[in-house]
């Protein structure tokens, strides 16, 4: 039996999942949620997939919302509405 990193949910083997989920040991709506989330960072944060530094940023910010990294000095929580305005401050 392998749960979800994520919500803890029961992960049905059967079911085929992308593979970068499967590294992570999530599930597939936790990994739809994280695809959904990572648009809103990009954004957000003005990331420039082109930039290796940018894709370094977002694959940190992957690993946060998986639980497997805490933020870091200098990162914004962008789950926050406050912290997603960057022009504001």
């Amino acid at each position: 039996m392998v749960r979800c990193v994520k919500c803890g949910s029961e992960i049905d083997e059967s079911i085929e999942r992308d593979a970068r989920a499967k590294s992570y040991g999530s599930c597939n709506n936790c990994w739809n949620e994280w695809t959904r989330y990572s648009i809103m960072v990009i954004n957000d944060l003005r990331l420039d997939m082109s930039i290796p530094e940018h894709r370094q940023m977002l694959k940190r910010y992957e690993r946060i919302f998986f639980g497997l990294e805490q933020i870091g000095q200098g990162m914004r929580d962008v789950s926050k509405e406050e912290e997603r305005v960057p022009d504001k401050k």
